[in-house]
């Protein structure tokens, strides 16, 4: 499953939860109506905690069809950022501690000190099973109109992803910042 959120730090009013469907290789989308509370935001006081680059083939293979999918589109790649895969990997922890899918508050994310250096954040998620590939879950974000708009907007400048697996499902979160 894939659902997309994008934030501006302008926004002063959190926006309400999108739903949107997909079916691509048994992958459907949906949104939670009303998510739980978020785990407190660690990942906002470290900036840098991530590695310096993809760290697994499965985010590689993400993160190069990800800027593939840019140039195709006549747009400039994005930087691997550190501080955002800190937050794609809290939450994917998150979702898949949780067994549920939904978005973060990225409009308390950009609030937040350690965030301030970002003018907007998006975010894609998506769950299926255990031995789904980075490119099976590239292609099903880029077949949503949506979470292709997170991937293809000029908007963003920095971008990564994490994946976690729990009980047979891979969990994972692309964060977008400009």
């Amino acid at each position: 499953m894939v659902t997309k959120r994008t934030t501006r730090a302008k926004r002063t009013k959190r926006l309400g939860v999108a739903a949107a469907a997909l079916a691509i290789a048994g992958v459907g989308a949906a949104c939670a109506p009303s998510p739980p509370p978020a785990p407190p935001a660690a990942a906002a006081s470290r900036p840098a905690c991530g590695p310096g680059g993809p760290p697994d083939s499965t985010t590689s293979t993400i993160y190069n069809l990800t800027n593939s999918s840019r140039g195709a589109a006549g747009l400039g790649g994005l930087s691997w950022s550190r501080q955002l895969y800190c937050l794609a990997s809290e939450w994917s922890a998150n979702m898949a501690a949780q067994g549920r899918m939904y978005h973060r508050d990225l409009g308390a994310a950009i609030r937040s000190p350690g965030y301030s250096n970002f003018r907007t954040l998006g975010e894609n998620v998506l769950y299926g099973p255990a031995g789904m590939s980075g490119a099976a879950m590239h292609d099903a974000w880029m077949n949503s109109p949506s979470h292709r708009a997170n991937i293809l907007s000029g908007a963003f400048t920095s971008f990564a992803v994490a994946t976690n697996t729990a009980g047979g499902t891979v969990w994972a979160t692309e964060n977008f910042g400009g």
